[in-house]
């Protein structure tokens, strides 16, 4: 089985920041819960992106994205060749749009 590499685009590395902050200002051990919570679902990637199903988002852009559901979250991402670039963070309840 390939196994692919994740690239987290800097937007989205920012996005994980500002939930992960947000989280802890109630809770930092929730907080801190979430972020080890979506690091490890976003290193499953790496064996089979393909099993998640077309975001919505997909039928703004000439190639494929996709998103991996994470509790009230959704990590939006692409598959280039042998590379999984997650390109947003978003929660669930937030519009659906272009980026």
């Amino acid at each position: 089985m390939k196994q692919y590499r994740i690239d987290i685009a800097p937007e989205a590395g920012q996005e994980i920041e500002d939930i992960y902050l947000y989280i802890a200002e109630d809770s930092p051990d929730n907080a801190a819960r979430w972020y080890f919570v979506i690091h490890d679902k976003i290193q499953t990637l790496k064996d089979s992106p393909a099993r998640c199903p077309l975001a919505f988002e997909s039928s703004f852009y000439d190639y494929e994205i996709r998103n991996l559901i994470v509790g009230n979250y959704r990590v939006l991402f692409r598959i280039d060749g042998q590379i999984v670039q997650i390109l947003h963070v978003k929660h669930g309840a937030q519009e659906r749009k272009p980026f």
